[in-house]
């Protein structure tokens, strides 16, 4: 496609429309190198500062990074489902590992993950009125960095109450082979109902860096909340979705789940 020069649009715009269509309909595919500032002159006829403009505005808008040394390429985005429903704790207990490795092996990708802490501290205070506790009160916290094939994804944090956590597995220094959610129930809880609360926002520098971030990429913070008759754990992810789980359906007449 040719660019007008006579155009009211600037041309580093016009570029960055006819990449931009390119590589929405797919006739750039993720992680495909774009061509060098040179060939872009050669084909468009436009200046070194054109060019540049274009893949700085493309940057931005989370179509395109550049590497250093390498050049410019199509930003990859793998496709990886969540999926909000009753059947997630089935989905754990059926395949004896955590959530996010069963789902991202589902889909046919490598799971792994990076624990960044594991320890007592103060949980932010949102997460501590969904504990119903106070913001000074220490709680167990697992950080970790999961990623999807060596990519990373999201930044995880969990918090749990003392009175649940102390001094059991969820206190473990590495991660769980079975799961956190697994170790819940090993300690004598049952997974009732859920609540998840969705938010997005810019990323803050240091998890720019920890995902690997493009310029003007923004993340999704999910909290996620289970309840038992006795328990309330957050799970802080870097979607409101609410439903029972099968069996505690609540009972119109007395407003209350079954025993």
């Amino acid at each position: 496609m040719a660019l007008d020069p006579s155009s009211d649009r600037p041309l580093f715009r016009q570029l960055a429309d006819e990449l931009r269509s390119e590589i929405r309909s797919g006739r750039r595919s993720g992680g495909s190198q774009l061509p060098t500032e040179s060939e872009f002159q050669a084909s468009y006829g436009v200046s070194r500062t054109t060019v540049r403009a274009a893949l700085r505005l493309l940057e931005t808008e989370g179509l395109v990074v550049t590497r250093k040394g390498f050049g410019s390429y199509v930003r990859e985005r793998p496709p990886i489902r969540r999926v909000a429903s009753n059947r997630r704790h089935a989905a754990h207990r059926a395949s004896g590992r955590p959530i996010f490795d069963t789902e991202v092996e589902a889909q046919d990708h490598r799971p792994s993950r990076r624990m960044l802490e594991v320890g007592r501290s103060e949980a932010p205070p949102d997460v501590a009125a969904w504990l119903e506790i106070k913001v000074e009160e220490p709680v167990v916290v697992r950080r970790r960095l999961q990623l999807v094939n060596d990519e990373p994804v999201v930044l995880s944090a969990s918090y749990f109450p003392l009175w649940l956590a102390g001094g059991t597995r969820l206190e473990v220094p590495g991660p769980l082979a079975e799961g956190p959610d697994a170790a819940i129930e090993n300690l004598g809880h049952r997974f009732a109902r859920v609540v998840e609360v969705v938010s997005t926002r810019m990323p803050a520098p240091e998890e720019m860096q920890v995902l690997r971030l493009a310029p003007g990429t923004p993340v999704v913070r999910l909290l996620h909340i289970d309840y038992d008759p006795d328990l309330y754990v957050g799970d802080r992810h870097e979607f409101v979705f609410e439903w029972m789980e099968p069996g505690f359906e609540m009972k119109e007449e007395s407003g209350k789940p079954p025993p």
